[in-house]
C-alpha cells in the first residue's frame, strides 16, 4: 500500500517543531512507502543503504521511534517470540488494516473488515470500563498456515 500524503504530514510535523525533512530521513519514509511487506529497521536499512551507504542503523531506528511516537507509523510483532517490530504507515483515514501471519512461510496478508472495526470498538470500551484506562488503539494479528502452505501439507 502507498500512503503518499506521508511524507507531506511528517515535513509539516518537523517544521512545526522546528526540525527539517533530511535526505536520509526522506529516504526511510521513501523506502517504507514502498514496501510492499512489512520491514522490520533492519530491512528498511538493508533497502535505504543501497541509494546511501552511509546512512547508519542508528539513523533508522531513531526515525521509526520518532514517527511511532508521533502516529506516523504503526509497529507489529509477527514472529511466535515478538522480536522484531514490523512496521506500517498510518493510513491517512484513521482506518485500521489487520494482518494475517503464516507460521511457516512467514507470508503477511492485510485485510480490513468492518465487523472487525466493531468487535475491537466493543473490546477496547469494556477492557477501559472494567479497568479504568484509556485504550489509544487495538489491531488483531492472526496467526496459523497460508493456502499455499495448507496445500503442502
Amino acid at each position: 500500500m502507498t500512503f503518499p500524503l506521508l511524507t507531506d504530514q511528517v515535513t509539516q510535523t518537523l517544521r512545526a517543531q522546528g526540525g527539517r525533512m533530511t535526505a536520509q530521513r526522506r529516504l526511510i519514509l521513501d523506502v517504507l512507502q514502498a514496501s510492499d511487506s512489512h520491514p522490520t529497521a533492519e530491512e528498511l536499512y538493508a533497502l535505504a543503504r543501497q541509494s546511501d551507504p552511509s546512512l547508519n542503523l542508528s539513523t533508522v531506528y531513531r526515525t521509526l521511534n520518532w514517527l511511532e511516537e508521533r502516529g506516523f507509523v504503526s509497529p507489529r510483532r509477527f514472529d511466535d517470540n515478538h522480536a522484531h517490530k514490523h512496521f506500517d504507515p498510518v493510513q491517512p483515514d484513521g482506518g485500521h488494516v489487520h494482518h494475517f501471519h503464516c507460521r511457516k512461510c512467514d507470508r503477511v496478508i492485510e485485510f480490513s473488515a468492518p465487523q472487525v472495526e466493531l468487535l475491537l470498538e466493543q473490546i477496547r470500551g469494556e477492557i477501559a470500563r472494567q479497568h479504568g484506562l484509556r485504550v489509544d488503539d487495538a489491531a488483531l494479528v492472526l496467526s496459523g498456515l497460508c493456502m499455499d502452505c495448507v496445500a503442502k501439507s
